[in-house]
């Protein structure tokens, strides 16, 4: 299985960090955040990747490269996305040249963490006969995030407020969230056109609940946390310093426990020791 990580967002919700860093590459704990992802990759067993970038790109490839070395990743192949962003459906159909040919690809955003069981996902993927998976965690009572409801068959039947065509409105659906982290078989990434905006979630998978066809659902008890905001930022971190253990690598030591809850001051904080942090 080849690995792709996208790297293209702006992260327009965490500035004023983001006006001189991408988003995968603001520092959480220790490590920029697409490093969590790294190390995710390297348990699973994964040796190589691709990945796209669009803003700040001369920055986000040279974290992708220090990143991965600091890892044990190979080098990886980057696409540069030139004019209009493309995309999580365009972005990882651009970096499927980028790798060799493969039946399914594990597409990992950027800006998320999670501590999820690749390995097991993947054999659930390779066991459901689906040609998506989604790896999903819990979904806390008063989430933001988007709605995913898994079926009894532990096929995703919901995503926000579509429905699978074959979904039985009797049956109650496990409420759950999207953890930023797909299986992918060859076959629906390859028909995406080249160059061409497509969203996975709103265009690709809403079209496949729309014709019936299967989306497996991985469910994960493991660390989740998607950082949109500086809100999501700090509740992660506290969950870690509460349990370092949750996410591996994480490293409580390196948060100024002073910047709690405030985020100018955690943005000026690492804006002055970005000169002497390996990654940048």
């Amino acid at each position: 299985m080849q690995s792709i990580l996208l790297c293209a967002g702006f992260g327009t919700r965490l500035k004023p960090l983001t006006e001189i860093l991408p988003k995968p590459a603001v520092p959480f704990l220790g490590h920029p955040m697409i490093a969590y992802a790294m190390c995710a990759l390297v348990r699973a067993g994964q040796t190589r990747f691709a990945s796209n970038v669009h803003y700040l790109p001369e920055k986000m490839a040279a974290c992708l490269k220090n990143c991965a070395y600091e890892t044990g990743l190979e080098p990886p192949s980057i696409f540069h996305e030139n004019g209009e962003i493309l995309g999580t459906g365009g972005g990882a159909r651009a970096c499927l040249d980028l790798l060799p040919e493969d039946d399914c690809y594990l597409i990992y955003h950027g800006d998320v963490l999670c501590a999820a069981d690749l390995v097991q996902a993947c054999h659930e993927h390779k066991a459901s006969g689906a040609d998506v998976s989604l790896v999903v965690a819990p979904r806390p009572e008063h989430s933001k995030l988007g709605m995913i409801g898994i079926d009894k068959r532990s096929q995703i039947a919901q995503i926000r407020d579509w429905y699978a065509a074959d979904f039985n409105t009797s049956q109650n659906l496990t409420p759950a969230c999207f953890t930023g982290i797909h299986i992918v078989n060859r076959n629906i990434l390859a028909r995406i056109k080249t160059g061409k905006y497509v969203c996975l979630v709103t265009e690709i998978y809403k079209t496949m609940l729309e014709n019936a066809q299967p989306i497996h659902a991985c469910m994960t008890d493991a660390f989740f946390a998607d950082i949109g905001t500086p809100e999501t930022y700090f509740d992660a971190v506290r969950a870690l310093l509460k349990n370092p253990a949750l996410l591996p690598g994480a490293d409580i030591n390196a948060f100024d426990a002073e910047n709690i809850d405030d985020w100018q001051g955690l943005c000026n904080t690492i804006s002055n020791a970005l000169p002497q942090m390996a990654c940048y």
